[in-house]
């Protein structure tokens, strides 16, 4: 990637908005909250009032996580083209210098480091307490789930500016965002229970776990799980083993192409609709 000039101006115009609403500091304040209640009453249900150990907090901040970081992302750039058009701005930069790739990746930039900002600092600050807790060998693994959060973020924000180049009407774009939200973190799942009951097994864990990574929420799930050291995924009632090829290695170069893929269809989608 070649960063121009005009494609860090525009990095910087969307995060310096993003910086100017407060919604980078009301998000951070929020993560840092919720990691502070889920690592400390998250084991309430024991009868035990503490703080967890490490693999149980990245455990239970990967449940919240699923839910709370893709709806962000979502709605973050769901609307970003349909903002630019009832601004009246799409046609200024149209008529510009700039080129396409940098107007969207500017763009990306300068959400994806205004959506990174919240997390990372939202987790680490209470983080540092739980590691002064838990031993500075619990350390590697937190960041390991700043990280995949961080990422999990970033794909959810590509699909989305997909979502906003295809559907110009914000009304209609941010509706869909809300379904592509409900299918990745609920409907998909309940959806892979289903085949589970019906083929009563006969469904091969290398079989499953392709189905598994078409979903960047599992993807995810089960970066956090390996980092922890546990070696199967929980489907509603039902436990699945993993098979060997599924490293982080391998769910690291599917985490890229959930973020690539999407922006690069917006590319050429965006090229087709405004520019001919």
């Amino acid at each position: 990637m070649v960063f121009t000039d005009a494609l860090k101006a525009m990095a910087v115009k969307e995060l310096s908005d993003k910086l100017k609403s407060k919604w980078v500091i009301v998000i951070t304040l929020l993560f840092a909250l919720f990691t502070l209640i889920i690592a400390y009453f998250g084991s309430v249900s024991s009868g035990v009032v503490s703080f967890m150990n490490m693999s149980a907090t990245i455990a239970s901040l990967t449940s919240l996580a699923v839910y709370f970081i893709p709806i962000l992302s979502l709605t973050l750039g769901g609307g970003i083209i349909a903002d630019e058009r009832d601004r009246q701005t799409l046609d200024l930069y149209l008529a510009s210098p700039i080129s396409v790739f940098e107007f969207l990746a500017g763009k990306f930039l300068g959400l994806a480091v205004s959506l990174a900002i919240p997390i990372v600092v939202g987790f680490c600050l209470p983080g540092l307490m739980l590691i002064f807790k838990a031993g500075s060998g619990a350390l590697p693994g937190f960041l390991m789930f700043v990280l995949n959060s961080m990422f999990l973020g970033i794909m959810f924000l590509s699909i989305s500016f997909l979502v906003s180049v295809v559907i110009a009407e914000r009304s209609k774009s941010i509706a869909f965002t809300v379904f592509l939200w409900l299918l990745f973190t609920i409907l998909y799942d309940l959806a892979l229970v289903g085949v589970l009951i019906v083929t009563k097994g006969v469904l091969s864990p290398k079989i499953f776990s392709l189905l598994l990574v078409l979903n960047p929420v599992d993807v995810y799930r089960i970066l956090n799980f390996l980092t922890i050291g546990q070696y199967s995924i929980i489907l509603g009632l039902a436990s699945v083993d993993l098979p060997g090829f599924m490293n982080r290695y391998i769910l690291w170069v599917v985490n890229f192409l959930w973020i690539i893929i999407p922006l690069w269809i917006s590319y050429f989608v965006f090229k087709k609709k405004y520019l001919t």
